[in-house]
């Protein structure tokens, strides 16, 4: 049990590393489009971001469907249900992807972007749902080196089809398309040669009820870190952006290890052991955040013009406070990955909650880039808050 921990440490602190590199070259990308591309560009992309962020929910939702069945029926055909979940998803995304798009007039209303976007945010809900399988495989089995290169690889390439984009003007539909077709293409490219070892015959059959539960569990913990960005004023929502921006660096900082925790506690039959990797996976990631948090109060400045550019300098009272706020939310990202991995799902009750809080705030107070910070505050401060007393609750009534 010792090696085990020991294995998972160093896999959190692999991860970390290697999240790192991945980080900064995402990073990278979203500097690009803000620092070379004009205000109404960036502002267009961020509301497709936030876009891309819903309909990619169903990805997190499949690789943690399929990380958690690997891990508790390896003794069944794993074999065939690799290639049965694959042709489940792409019928389930070819269906989900043409009704999105068939709403395109609706949705390009709302997100106040161009109705030809919509067509490759159709194409990035399709491979939300066939790119996910291939991760969730390899997590199953805890094979966390071969995942983290995947998705080096996967942000590299990104990074070049961005950077293409950037070059011939700043192409909004192909810097929609770099955030999901990486992602395809090494699942196309890995599938066939993921194998398990055969052991009984008895087939594995796809859980429609807990897929939907963690889809909706998804759906409802992203509307937080993206529909800001689709209700914001659009009058600032390029300085919004960029402070979204910045927090987001912390978010994806902290989460990288949440892959890590799940494929852990999928694997893990003891609840003694889940919350010691819990813990170990809570004090990293907050440790992560509020050092990076604690940099952008001191050295704001220097960030924004390091990063965005001096044009967006009136947000440096802000990127502090928002950073902790992103840090919050990573933490509670990773509780929800542990209930989740538990099968408990009365959290969504709080998720609910919160998202109604959102809105609200942003319909009634959206009048300037201070309200809609104080928006975000509050939101990730109730969230976080209800989130952890609801972990606490859970841990003593199990002790």
């Amino acid at each position: 049990m010792q090696e085990k921990q020991s294995v998972f440490i160093r896999n959190l602190l692999l991860t970390t590393v290697l999240g790192g590199i991945i980080g900064i070259l995402n990073y990278l990308f979203n500097i690009l489009v803000a620092r070379y591309t004009d205000q109404n560009i960036f502002s267009v992309f961020s509301a497709a971001i936030g876009i891309v962020y819903l309909i990619q929910i169903p990805a997190i939702a499949i690789q943690s469907l399929i990380t958690k069945e690997i891990a508790k029926n390896k003794n069944k055909d794993l074999n065939s249900y690799k290639w049965y979940s694959f042709g489940i998803f792409t019928i389930l995304g070819i269906c989900f992807s043409v009704l999105f798009f068939l709403f395109k007039v609706k949705i390009s209303g709302i997100a106040s972007i161009p109705e030809d976007l919509v067509f490759f945010l159709s194409l990035t809900m399709l491979f939300a749902f066939v790119s996910p399988v291939s991760k969730g495989l390899l997590l199953g089995e805890e094979r966390i080196v071969t995942v983290n290169l995947v998705l080096l690889l996967e942000t590299i390439l990104k990074f070049a089809i961005g950077a293409l984009a950037i070059k011939y003007g700043g192409v909004v539909w192909a810097l929609i398309l770099a955030n999901s077709v990486p992602a395809m293409i090494t699942t196309l490219g890995i599938l066939p040669f993921v194998k398990f070892r055969k052991s009984e015959t008895e087939k594995i059959r796809m859980n429609f009820k807990e897929l939907i539960l963690m889809t909706v569990s998804f759906l409802l913990l992203t509307i937080p870190f993206s529909m800001d960005l689709i209700l914001v004023n659009p009058e600032f929502r390029a300085e919004y952006s960029s402070i979204s921006l910045l927090g987001k660096l912390i978010y994806f900082a902290c989460v990288m290890t949440s892959t890590v925790l799940f494929a852990r506690i999928s694997n893990e039959e003891f609840a003694n052991d889940q919350r010691k990797s819990l813990v170990i996976s809570l004090t990293l990631s907050g440790a992560i955040g509020l050092c990076m948090s604690l940099f952008y109060f001191c050295f704001g400045d220097l960030v924004i013009s390091l990063t965005v550019g001096d044009q967006y300098a009136g947000i440096v009272e802000y990127i502090g406070i928002f950073g902790i706020c992103m840090t919050g939310f990573s933490l509670v990202y990773m509780i929800i990955n542990f209930f989740i991995s538990k099968g408990d799902y009365e959290y969504l009750i709080i998720l609910v909650l919160t998202s109604v809080l959102q809105v609200l705030l942003f319909v009634f107070r959206n009048s300037s880039l201070h309200m809609a910070v104080e928006n975000q505050v509050i939101v990730y401060s109730v969230l976080t808050l209800f989130i952890f007393l609801c972990l606490i609750f859970k841990l003593r009534k199990c002790k």
